[in-house]
Order: C-alpha cells, then structure tokens, then sequence
C-alpha cells in the first residue's frame, strides 16, 4: 500500500500523518475508554478531549522526532557521499589521481533492513565506479601509446609495460604473425621467450583466432620460460582487426590471480591493439615502399642519399674513413637495344645481387639510377674500396647472363672517392668526385676501378 503524498518533503509527509494520527488518537480515545467500562461522565468533556488531544500531538511528534533521529542521519550520510562522488566525477581529468579519494567515501553497513540495502548497493556502485575509473585511466594511456608510436616494437612494448603496471599481470609476450611467420616483437618477464613461437597452444590461437585460459598447478613452472615466478594463470588472447588474425597477445599472473579488472583490461587491450599494429604494420610497409627500389629491392635514391648525409656527418664526428663508390654496367644502352629491356632488368638484377654478396658487413648498395649504382663503405679508406670494388668487377665479369640460347656477358666500370684522403665539406662531393673517376674508368677502356686520386694524379 502506497500512502499519498502532501508535500515534496517525505519527512515533512510524516510529520503531517503523524499529527494527524494523533488527532484521530485524541479524539477516538474517550470513546474506547467508554466502551472498555468508565463512566462517561468522567471522560466525555472537553477538558479531558484536550487532555487526550495534547497526549496524541505528543506521541505523534515523539514517534517523528526519533524516526527521524534514526533514518535521517543515514540517508543523509548517503546523500553528502553521493554529492561528494558527483563533485568529484566532474572535476576528474583522464590523467588525475584525484579520483582514488572516491574509495574513502564507502558506508559501514549497520543493519539488514532497506537502510543496509541501499548501503549495501550504495558501496557496490561505488566498487563498479572504481574499477571504471581506473580502467578509463589505463585506457586513456593506452590509447596515447597507440596514437604515439607507429612502430610495431616501441608500440608493443609500451602496451606490455602499462599491462603489467596496471593489472595481476606479471609477465608477457606479443607475437605477429606476418607473411605466414610468427615474429616475437615483445616480451617482459619471460626467459627464452623465442620458444614460445614453437608453442602449439600459441600456434593453434593464431590460426583459429581463439582465446585460451590455462590455469597452472601450483609449483609448476610452464616449460621453464616465466622467470622469477611460478605462473598461475595464462592467457593467450588472439589480436585482430576486420577478421584477420595478425597474432597474439600472451599474458601470466603469479601469486595474484586475475580479477575481474585484470580480465577487462587484458580483453580490452587485445581488442584494441589489432587496430594499431595493423596501422604500425601498414606503415612499416609504406615506408618500406618509399625507400626501396622495386626492382632491386636495395635503396632507392632519395632514401640513400639521405643514409648518406647521415653516415657522413658522422664520419667528420669520429674521424673516421668513408668511401663512397659510383658504379655503371659497361654497355648497357647496348643490351637494352639487342635484347629488350626486360633483359636489361634482369642484368641490373644479376648485378645488383653481385654486389650485396661482395660488400662486408654494413656496408650499403643504393640504386642511384638507370644502370647506376652508388655505394657507402663504412670505415674504408681508398685501399680497402679498392678491394672490395675489384672484387665486385671480377665477380661481374666471370659471370654470365642467360637468355634462351644467348649468353650475356656483363661488365662494370667504377669509381671510388674516399674521406679524409679527399678533403670535402659534403657528401655530394664526395660523390661527384666518384662520379668523375667513373668517367675516367669509362673513357679508359671500361671493366675497371679508379680512384679519384688516380685521376688526380
């Protein structure tokens, strides 16, 4: 039964239909003592009607005066912490702290009737807005890990790094599968964690794009890859984006099992990070593109030119030695014009994969142009360039070049130029002095290597 409102005030409502129960007392009151036996010259008067009047007031404001002494200061309690919980949603940033404070204003539970029920669920909410907050907060930085960094690594190590500082986790793992092979690119806390692409657990997720739990027996240890701890739990969570499966993220908890925020924010990690691999990934492959020539598959101009500066500027830093070394297919014109120039790809091919074999360790080949070649010989004065030049001209010349029943015969021209034997200021002196003892090479007969202090002298 729901008893009709008077005012906007439920405490004022009660007052109201406490006095008016008193009224009813006071004056129903004479008459039950009639029916109970007294006489009614003794209790139908008006002096003894207020007297029962003022009685009844009395009870009904007592009977008000102490509900409210006992409910209202709870629910007051519950409205200043409820006040204080919105004051605080409202001044909240995504980075601030302030909000932990919030923890402080749970209610002590003191009864079992709707008073501790609504403390009760006043502290569940206020549990649930906790872990929301905080899981926002993680999530804020996690999506400015995403935004920052585009490439594959620095992203997946900084999302393991925040994973294991925000939640049970106490080591991990992300792996990629790219072009039908699984690439570890990140892991904390875990030793040898290159077997873990030979995981059949880790191999089948790939492929069926399903997430596994394992809960591990205590006092084992999986394989002995987890260090330092003996895993309770692991997760291998798959990481994909449009339906693909790109890889994924593998998680272990130690002595702390997961809850429930460990479980949300690692499903929510894994959800979100296909995105930003998947655009880490796409430009990798775009900057790929912009720096490699197509056909050669070695540096393209621009971006070797680039490598250049750099390399150069450091030489000048350490006073170190630099070569640098122009190199022509003898001919070329020639070949294009007999054979085709699909031909002609295939000789720039042969000899490009000639030089990459010759060069030493760090050493760098650039496709300069046309039938051009330009190469970087890190700490190579003129003698060692002239080593690895002659090399790379013999390697040429004893091989030969098939199409159909024709035998091609190749050949290249070169010319070196080295610091600090040649004093220059810029790179792009160095190599047209190269470019100048190439042209000597070339007016000289050709399949040979000079340097620009040949020509000099």
């Amino acid at each position: 039964m729901r008893i009709p409102r008077l005012t906007k005030s439920i405490f004022l409502d009660q007052f109201l239909f406490m006095q008016g129960a008193g009224v009813l007392i006071g004056l129903s009151f004479p008459y039950f003592l009639v029916w109970y036996g007294f006489e009614e010259d003794m209790v139908l008067h008006w002096d003894f009607f207020l007297a029962t009047q003022i009685a009844g007031q009395s009870v009904g404001l007592l009977s008000f005066l102490l509900i409210s002494m006992v409910i209202r200061p709870h629910l007051k309690l519950l409205s200043l912490k409820m006040s204080g919980i919105a004051q605080g949603l409202k001044k909240k940033s995504p980075d601030d702290e302030s909000m932990n404070d919030i923890a402080l204003r749970k209610i002590d539970i003191v009864s079992n009737d709707e008073i501790g029920v609504s403390a009760k669920a006043y502290n569940k909410m206020l549990k649930s807005l906790m872990q929301a907050n905080e899981i926002e907060a993680v999530y804020t930085k996690f999506s400015k890990v995403m935004s920052e960094n585009l490439d594959v690594e620095v992203l997946a190590d900084e999302t393991l790094s925040l994973l294991v500082h925000s939640t049970n986790i106490d080591a991990g793992a992300i792996i990629i599968s790219k072009k039908g092979e699984m690439k570890l690119i990140a892991s904390k806390g875990i030793l040898e964690s290159e077997t873990l692409l030979e995981h059949d657990v880790v191999c089948k997720s790939i492929a069926k794009g399903q997430a596994e739990r394992i809960k591990v027996p205590k006092n084992i240890k999986i394989d002995g890859v987890l260090t330092h701890f003996f895993p309770s739990e692991v997760f291998i969570e798959p990481i994909e984006f449009k339906g693909i499966n790109l890889g994924v993220l593998i998680a272990a908890t130690g002595a702390n099992i997961a809850d429930e925020h460990t479980e949300r924010l690692l499903e929510l990690f894994s959800r979100s990070i296909g995105l930003a691999i998947n655009n880490a990934m796409t430009h990798s492959k775009f900057q790929h593109l912009a720096a490699i020539d197509g056909l050669t598959e070695i540096y393209n101009r621009r971006f070797g030119m680039d490598r250049l500066k750099e390399d150069f500027s450091r030489a000048i830093r350490d006073s170190a030695n630099l070569s640098v070394a122009m190199v022509d297919i003898d001919h070329f014109k020639k070949v294009n014009d007999t054979y085709g120039h699909l031909v002609g790809d295939k000789a720039i091919i042969l000899t490009t994969s000639i030089i990459k074999s010759s060069l030493r360790d760090g050493d760098i080949v650039i496709r300069y142009g046309g039938e051009e070649f330009l190469i970087i010989l890190h700490g190579a004065n003129s003698e060692d360039a002239m080593t690895v030049c002659e090399r790379i001209r013999h390697k040429v010349s004893d091989s030969i070049l098939k199409e159909g029943d024709q035998q091609i015969h190749l050949s290249v021209s070169i010319g070196i130029s080295s610091y600090p034997e040649q004093s220059v200021s810029k790179e792009v002196e160095l190599i047209d002095m190269a470019d100048q003892a190439l042209y000597h090479a070339k007016n000289n007969g050709r399949n040979q290597v000079i340097r620009f202090g040949a020509v000099a002298e």
